[in-house]
């Protein structure tokens, strides 16, 4: 039975710093990094362990430490032995205060979902500075025995699953050298030097040599949400094809929720159908199944404009901008777009198997649509991530699996020839998927909500 990486981690304390604290290599990347960042700088170590060596180099060097882990015991001897602010909080659902100048992740991605692993470093990125740096320490995949590993198409990553390691058995995930640099331009960074790589033996007998990998990368993109960069330069036109259960019973969000149950009901405009908005329309919106480049309104009539899921399919962006402005030009009123997020676990699957997937870009829509509502006065906009996922409670692994391909598939092919083929192979690699994420897919979306500029 693999160990939560919470208890594992609380359970190994000091005798973690013990194996792995002595790694000169890193000592020397990490004094590297510490006299190319600006002095004094706001740092933020992810994962820190006990603080030894990186929070501790990087304090010795005069910068502001800040440190977060999942393991009490580790940050209890991290605040006992490094000058600096520590806290026991998780990765995924941190909330920086302030911006930092550098985030460093040491050896502590290893046991996420490859979802989660990509959208961890576009966290990153909006926790940094434009300009700032984030440095990563890593296993590459291609160090591995290929007898020990698992390959996820899906991702292009592999698995070690059951991996003895310190006394207990993990699931771990790795990239190659090239994906992660490749994700991190996704994510707006460029390579700041050439990364580092060796091995690396561990103390105690049980441990074998590592391959390490070091990458500094530095921000060069304000916002990650709008990604993955580079954008394409144009879309190609898709044909309009009516999505079905997108926001199904089974979709759970409680930001969803949360937009929903701040919107005036009786003064909202959807764009779309009803069945576009599922679970989510209401009686008292208005919809408008039809064009909006080519239809007419009375001019500030309505408070919201909401279009979810539409940009993909307009003819003209900056028409459609404009007729939605049209309907909201008042002085209270804001127009919210939602689309796909970056790493969008549904769009990845099913675009894995299909090659077919009628949607865009989803940061170049964004992009354009903020454009064109910054150029017709709409300028003040918020960016939100709205994090989403379908449920599926089965209990049989093949149930499951069948219930998630019927309901991928059916999304927007169902009336494709390869239907059920496409259903098929869903299925095959829904059981590595929930392998990992016992009973869920995540939806990832980002929402604009812009309001009249200041």
């Amino acid at each position: 039975m693999t160990a939560g990486v919470d208890a594992l981690f609380s359970s190994l304390g000091a005798r973690y710093e013990a194996a792995f604290g002595k790694d000169k290599d890193l000592q020397d990347f990490i004094e590297f990094v510490a006299r190319v960042l600006p002095a004094e700088s706001r740092t933020l170590d992810v994962g820190c362990g006990t603080g030894k060596p990186v929070s501790f180099l990087l304090a010795s060097a005069g910068h502001k430490v800040h440190g977060i882990d999942i393991s009490e015991e580790m940050v209890t001897i991290a605040a006992s032995q490094v000058p600096g602010v520590f806290h026991v909080a998780d990765m995924k659902t941190y909330q920086p205060p302030d911006l930092f100048d550098a985030v460093f992740a040491i050896r502590s991605l290893f046991q996420l979902p490859p979802c989660e692993v990509c959208s961890m470093i576009t966290r990153f990125s909006q926790w940094i500075k434009i300009g700032g740096y984030v440095i990563l320490g890593v296993t590459p995949s291609t160090s591995l025995s290929p007898q020990k590993a698992t390959y996820d198409p899906t991702w292009d990553c592999v698995w070690m699953f059951d991996k003895p390691w310190m006394g207990s058995y993990v699931n771990d995930l790795f990239l190659s050298e090239q994906r992660w640099c490749q994700l991190l331009q996704e994510s707006g960074f460029v390579l700041e030097t050439e990364p580092v790589s060796y091995l690396f033996s561990p103390s105690g007998q049980e441990h074998a040599p590592e391959a390490h990998y070091l990458i500094l990368a530095r921000k060069v993109e304000l916002e990650p949400l709008l990604g993955p960069y580079p954008l394409p330069r144009r879309l190609r036109p898709l044909q309009y094809e009516q999505p079905k259960d997108l926001f199904s019973h089974r979709l759970v969000s409680n930001d969803l929720d949360e937009l929903f149950g701040r919107l005036n009901s009786a003064d909202v405009l959807c764009i779309g159908s009803p069945q576009n908005y599922g679970r989510f329309a209401s009686p008292q919106y208005q919809f408008l199944d039809a064009r909006i480049e080519r239809s007419s309104f009375t001019p500030r009539t309505f408070r919201t404009v909401l279009a979810m899921w539409q940009m993909d399919y307009v003819l003209n962006m900056d028409k459609t901008i404009q007729k939605m402005v049209h309907a909201a030009d008042r002085m209270d009123s804001r127009i919210v777009i939602i689309q796909g997020g970056p790493y969008n676990e549904v769009l990845q699957l099913l675009g894995s198997v299909t090659r077919s997937c009628p949607v865009g870009h989803q940061g170049y829509l964004l992009q354009s649509a903020i454009r064109c509502l910054t150029n017709y006065g709409y300028g003040n906009i918020k960016l939100h991530r709205i994090e989403a996922r379908y449920d599926f409670q089965e209990e049989d692994l093949l149930d499951r699996c069948s219930a998630a391909a019927e309901l991928l598939a059916g999304i927007w092919h169902q009336q494709h020839p390869q239907c059920e083929r496409i259903k098929e192979a869903l299925r095959e690699r829904l059981q590595l998927h929930f392998r990992v994420n016992a009973h869920s897919i995540a939806h990832g979306m980002v929402a604009i909500v812009a309001g009249l500029s200041l």
